[in-house]
């Protein structure tokens, strides 16, 4: 299994992470107060500490941010994964609450394409994940499965094994064509030949 950067941020809090061995666990700002009620220890704390005021564990490692600066502390987590090697990122707490912080972290899923590697946002109803010239099979059953063109059109969509299939069809960012689907069945597969679904 993939070594994973584990994300803990201060939206949402979700489902409680599971770390496996080799997984690097960040606490961004909040997030930390997330793991600690978790039994969670971060490797690394990251964090302007404007929304999180306690102590931190003298064994975790905190790097202090300014508030004044152009990354958001999640932003600045995936860097520091990137950084220190790792391509498979998830990211619990980035979704829910502040709903600029929402997007945000769904444009960092794009960042995280550009920079080679792939990213989830976790909560406790939703997977969010970008596709890009590519295709991915789910082999667990989810009840709704939506896809938005992000970013530009997105040609050749195809959906198989859900209520409203689609053949090689173009989506825009324009129109919500991709919304609310449903999976029959255990597995279902996303193909986009050209672009990139969110």
């Amino acid at each position: 299994m993939e070594k994973r950067c584990i994300i803990v941020s201060g939206g949402r809090p979700g489902p409680a992470p599971q770390p496996q061995p080799g997984d690097l666990v960040i606490a961004c700002d909040r997030g930390y107060r997330y793991c600690t009620g978790l039994g969670l220890q971060p490797d690394l704390f990251i964090g302007d500490f404007d929304s999180y005021d306690g102590a931190v564990d003298p064994a975790v490692p905190v790097e202090r941010l300014q508030p004044e600066k152009d990354d958001t502390d999640t932003m600045l987590a995936i860097k520091e994964g990137l950084r220190l090697g790792y391509r498979c990122f998830v990211i619990y707490g980035g979704l829910g609450g502040r709903l600029d912080h929402s997007v945000a972290n769904i444009q960092s899923l794009s960042y995280l394409l550009g920079e080679g590697a792939q990213g989830t946002l976790i909560d406790e109803n939703h997977k969010v994940f970008l596709l890009r010239n590519g295709k991915i099979a789910l082999n667990e059953p989810y009840h709704y499965i939506s896809v938005f063109a992000y970013g530009g059109e997105c040609r050749g969509v195809t959906l198989k094994g859900v209520q409203y299939p689609l053949d090689r069809v173009t989506l825009t960012p324009d129109f919500p064509l991709g919304v609310s689907n449903q999976q029959k069945g255990e597995k279902a597969l996303i193909q986009v030949e050209d672009g990139t679904l969110l």
